[in-house]
């Protein structure tokens, strides 16, 4: 959740290997394989394709800025090298470049590319690259508070962490919206938006936060985060785990 960009190759490979052998087809598995370099990406992306994953989803290289153009050949490069379906993942809040709705619907004419993932707090923007790009390219937003919204302006769902802790609840809100119940939907969204602020009380780790939910809900994970991420403290945990027992987040597992 959060670390990939911390992971060695090494272990970004065990965990490709792990998530397709524990799924086993029953749901579609989306690979993170993004990196600093095209090469670098596209031998990760092949790594994910030759394990079995359904897509991979590449963010943008950071650290040094990139034109348009440069956007635009890496991801053909990817789209040419391996036969998965690609997800673009917009993330300015780390990569520093915002793609523009122009910009995508350009490359949403890549073969290959299906879809993106939204990781913005503007629903203008989002809406904007629903209308700017055809029906069979599909939008997810990156932010559980935007999910009904999304859905509701034509976008096809969202990929969140938030959903590692309370996946009844965001299955729910697609589940009844995909049924006309928006209403339902509603209070879900609701009620989601209210879960989500248990996150926060980790502060700067976040991450670890998600972790100790997780944990919370009964999934083995330890709040263990790569350094140099922001671990929480024994206060910050004892918080996380009140404040969930006040609103009710118990064992599902």
């Amino acid at each position: 959740v959060g670390e990939n960009p911390y992971l060695s190759h090494e272990e970004k490979r065990k965990v490709i290997d792990t998530v397709v052998d524990e799924t086993n087809g029953r749901v579609p598995v989306v690979v993170g394989t993004g990196e600093f370099s095209t090469d670098l990406t596209i031998e990760m992306s092949r790594y994910a394709e030759d394990a079995g994953a359904d897509a991979v989803m590449i963010c943008l290289p950071i650290y040094w800025k990139i034109r348009e153009e440069d956007i635009i050949a890496h991801y053909s490069a990817v789209a040419h090298a391996v036969d998965k379906p690609i997800i673009l993942y917009n993330f300015p809040s780390t990569t520093h470049l915002d793609m523009t709705p122009e910009l995508i619907a350009k490359l949403a004419e890549i073969e290959g590319v299906i879809g993106i993932k939204e990781s913005i707090k503007d629903l203008n923007h989002i809406r904007a690259v629903i209308e700017s790009t055809n029906e069979n390219f599909s939008v997810f937003a990156g932010v559980s508070r935007l999910l009904l919204d999304v859905l509701e302006i034509g976008g096809a769902g969202c990929f969140t962490p938030d959903a590692n802790i309370f996946p009844r609840v965001a299955v729910g809100i697609y589940s009844a919206f995909k049924r006309g119940d928006i209403e339902r939907a509603k209070a879900l969204q609701n009620e989601l938006n209210d879960l989500t602020s248990l996150i926060g009380l980790g502060g700067p780790a976040f991450i670890a936060a998600i972790k100790e939910l997780m944990n919370i809900i009964g999934i083995p994970i330890e709040s263990t985060v790569k350094s140099p991420l922001p671990s929480l403290t024994s206060e910050q945990k004892a918080t996380i785990r009140k404040h969930a027992e006040r609103k009710g987040l118990k064992r599902q597992l």
